[in-house]
């Protein structure tokens, strides 16, 4: 509490208790005292601070290698991502604790265009996906097959698998990596359509060296701000059960 002396007037500043002593236009006032609350408890914050929550935890398990499709400019993409996520995710309460989730075809990798994909036999053995891409549309020259991992028991996603497939390849082979009960694989296909020609890069991220045709889509996938895809829209396919 605090004390001014103003017109020559003895008034009070300051908080007592639960009261609060201020001068507004050389008056004395005393208001009831409220208390700021910085981090507010409720129900809206906390359903999106649950949604950041989940957006976070599937954030940290996707390279970034799979977001390329999300903008060209590198920066944003796990931004956009993140928001996809926020935006979609549902909200559940349950003796007071907020928990966030996200159906499998609300997941996005991809803001492109959207372009159909014929992938059939999906089928799994001890987490190993396999099945058979079909033809590709006209000016699709590859897709990038996107496996999200989700722990069933313990309800969270704990890892990402890709590869990419480029014209020609059909048959695919995810290792998932698992093989442990209650897990299930999201299976999408993100299509790539090459808008440059003339290209020849090489590298890739196991230091192999790449520059033919057949690797093209591969080499493009891990350095492509060096050149030019046309990413569509990225589709949900199928589950499958790992464990």
């Amino acid at each position: 509490m605090g004390k001014t002396d103003f017109n020559g007037l003895s008034q009070w500043t300051g908080r007592i208790g639960g009261l609060v002593f201020k001068v507004v236009n050389g008056q004395q006032v005393i208001v009831p005292y409220k208390k700021e609350v910085f981090n507010p408890r409720s129900e809206a914050q906390m359903s999106h601070r649950a949604k950041l929550a989940l957006a976070g935890k599937i954030n940290k398990i996707v390279p970034k290698e799979v977001l390329v499709g999300m903008s060209s400019d590198r920066r944003s993409r796990r931004q956009l991502f993140a928001s996809n996520i926020i935006r979609r995710a549902n909200v559940s309460v349950a003796n007071g604790a907020f928990r966030a989730t996200l159906n499998a075809n609300d997941l996005v990798f991809s803001q492109g265009i959207a372009a159909p994909v014929a992938v059939s036999g999906m089928s799994v053995t001890n987490g190993l996906v396999g099945g058979t891409l079909g033809a590709l549309p006209e000016k699709v020259d590859a897709v990038m097959m996107i496996a999200m991992v989700y722990d069933s028991t313990a309800g969270l996603y704990t890892r990402t698998v890709y590869e990419v497939l480029p014209a020609g390849e059909t048959a695919i082979r995810l290792d998932t990596q698992t093989t442990e009960s209650g897990n299930v694989a999201h299976l999408y296909a993100v299509p790539m359509s090459l808008t440059s020609t003339g290209l020849s890069l090489t590298g890739g991220s196991d230091g192999v060296e790449r520059s033919s045709d057949e690797d093209f889509a591969y080499t493009m996938m891990m350095r492509s701000d060096e050149g030019s895809y046309r990413y569509g829209r990225s589709q949900y396919l199928t589950t499958l059960a790992l464990g």
